[in-house]
């Protein structure tokens, strides 16, 4: 039985949801016409000065995103998700205030300017922010502050994409990895909240109301046949979501050994996007690309908004009619749309890459119904060979996302066709499976593990990565000097027990003394500490999480390390042991128990052999 108090708490943290939701639905609203209105301002360069304007453009957009980004919010670089992983899974749900505001504005500029990105990254790492704000201004715990994060990065995606239920999922199933009992239902509270939001306020914007993402015809399946080409669809675009994942960090490797300034590099990637973008340009013509999406401006194919081409394809009345020039077109596009998000973001640009995805899984999906069309015409016809095309956007970022349930529920979201359950399910689930086999991280979870941040899912690992050394480490631990002889040191073995000293000279962290090293000396009594100790030693920052320290430790095979100042490498400030970490560990997971959290029972060594 819910006693009075727990009820009130759960009813408190359903308005906050609620409130986050309206803040979230009004914010994705006013990010959509902040992103037209610097489109407007944009694109007026390329009409005055032709072709060469659209490289002119993303160069400008590059060195405005960059002040903003280098200058004061780092975390706005990007597509914003990981950065919500990050704080949802090590920062228990915390973010900065300033970055919501700085994100959109960054973002804005980024997609304004031709930026190959979308819209989704940055309405969710903003919408993430007004709920971690919210939660730390009234002093939320822990965990209702994580609730609110996700509410308002799931009511974000919601509003922005006219879609409750795949927002909600998007939420649960990639930052949150799975349901979260009474989590679940601010979250979804607060994605319906900022639905009716955006949808009330485009009505008294614009006169109408908010409509579906794509204008998708009404696809049928008129042969149960055309299964088995689903789930080649989906087998397919399983290994391109890899290639794709990895190309898209390969680029951004290459950007990251550029040596110039941080405020030139985002401006080199927008000249690189408007290069490809000037070349894509000649391609459109194959099948009457106009670029035309509601009251967006022009923008080559793959620069700015992404659904205007997703729109063109499913406007095809008969994949084969347009000729082998369709079928390379689309496939060119698709190729070209992987190099330029790559050079936008890779570089430093801020945006998502959701939209990206789906652009990509369009055509090449597109690219697939023409074959299957073309050799296939009684199982799959020509007419509504297009189909393929909408459930390769599901398969790609079902492969590279993976969240195969959000693909599915928020693709039918977006373009209001609930018959497509059976080929969405064969392809996204095939698509996730051979992604899943090749490639351990998503396209997510992958910009994270390049910084050395592993996100895994379970409430133990959770457990060992919400701890830092700073909390943990021994600030002032026995130690010796190097003038120390081999008699002294057996002496301050005896007193302390210990076994493993660091070394320390004129206050600077020198080497490591371990006990095993003194029986190995023949003359024991004449040979000073400086002689046996290892000046190669394992040195941390006091902001490492003890995952970090464990693969570190793994790593090296060793069993301690010296935390030193940042600021000061050779100054020591504590010093850890893996005995530290595995006591540090039990201590988390009593205080997970006693808070209620079901934790998994599973020993520290276990924990151990999986990080490293």
């Amino acid at each position: 039985m819910i006693s009075n108090q727990d009820m009130s708490r759960q009813v408190y943290l359903y308005s906050l949801g609620a409130l986050v939701g309206a803040v979230s639905g009004l914010v994705a609203v006013l990010f959509r016409f902040l992103i037209m209105g610097i489109s407007l301002v944009f694109v007026v360069i390329p009409q005055f000065l032709g072709v060469i304007g659209w490289i002119i453009v993303p160069t400008i957009g590059g060195l405005l995103t960059a002040f903003i980004v280098v200058r004061y919010a780092p975390e706005a670089k990007g597509h914003g998700v990981p950065e919500v992983m990050e704080s949802y899974v090590i920062r228990g749900g915390k973010m900065r205030l300033r970055v919501p505001a700085l994100k959109s504005l960054a973002s804005a500029i980024t997609i304004g300017s031709g930026g190959s990105c979308g819209r989704e990254g940055p309405i969710a790492q903003i919408g993430a922010g007004v709920g971690s704000g919210i939660a730390n201004k009234l002093n939320m715990g822990k965990n209702d502050t994580k609730t609110l994060l996700l509410c308002g990065l799931s009511s974000g995606i919601a509003a922005t994409f006219n879609a409750p239920l795949g927002g909600a999922l998007f939420g649960i199933e990639i930052v949150a990895g799975g349901i979260l009992g009474f989590s679940v239902l601010p979250v979804i509270l607060s994605c319906v909240v900022a639905t009716a939001v955006a949808g009330i306020s485009i009505q008294l914007i614009l006169g109408h109301s908010l409509s579906l993402s794509f204008n998708a015809p009404a696809f049928f399946m008129s042969n149960p046949a055309e299964l088995v080409f689903f789930l080649i669809l989906g087998i397919f675009l399983g290994i391109v979501s890899v290639i794709w994942m990895r190309g898209f960090y390969f680029i951004e490797g290459l950007f990251e050994r550029i040596r110039v300034s941080k405020y030139l590099l985002p401006a080199i990637g927008g000249a690189c996007t408007g290069i490809l973008g000037i070349s894509i340009i000649y391609f459109e013509q194959a099948f009457s690309y106009s670029g035309a999406f509601g009251d967006q401006p022009y923008f080559p194919a793959v620069m700015g908004v992404e659904y205007a081409f997703i729109d063109a394809l499913f406007l095809i009345p008969n994949v084969t009619a347009g000729g082998l020039a369709l079928l390379g077109t689309l496939a060119i596009f698709s190729v070209f749309k992987v190099l330029t998000t790559s050079t936008t973001l890779g570089s430093g640009g801020s945006g998502g890459v959701f939209a990206p995805t789906l652009f990509i899984g369009a055509g090449l999906g597109g690219a697939l119904g023409w074959i299957f069309a073309f050799f296939a015409p009684t199982i799959v016809p020509p007419t509504s060979a297009m189909v393929f095309a909408l459930v390769g956007m599901a398969a790609l970022f079902g492969g590279s996302g993976r969240a195969p349930i959000t693909c599915i529920i928020i693709i039918m979201e977006m373009t209001g066709d609930y018959l497509l359950i059976l080929p969405l399910m064969v392809a996204v689930s095939s698509a996730f499976l051979v992604s899943s086999l090749i490639e351990p991280e998503s396209i997510y979870t992958m910009k994270l593990a390049r910084r050395g941040v592993h996100i895994r899912r379970g409430t133990h690992i959770g457990a060992l990565k919400s701890l830092v050394v700073k909390d943990i480490m021994t600030k002032e631990p026995t130690i010796l000097t190097p003038e120390m002889t081999t008699t002294e040191v057996f002496k301050i073995i005896d007193k302390t027990h210990h076994t493993k000293f660091p070394v320390v000279e004129s206050n600077k962290i020198v080497g490591i003394l371990i006990a095993e090293d003194l029986f190995h000396n023949e003359n024991p009594n004449e040979t000073r500490v400086r002689d046996l100790m290892n000046p190669d030693f394992l040195h941390l920052a006091p902001d490492c999480t003890m995952d970090g320290v464990v693969q570190a430790m793994m790593r090296r095979d060793e069993g301690h390390a010296v935390i030193v100042d940042p600021m000061h490498p050779d100054v020591m400030i504590g010093y850890i042991t893996k005995a530290d970490v595995l006591k540090a560990y039990e201590l988390a997971i009593i205080k997970l128990q006693k808070e209620g959290i079901d934790v998994e029972d599973i020993t520290p060594a276990e924990i151990i052999r999986m990080s490293g």
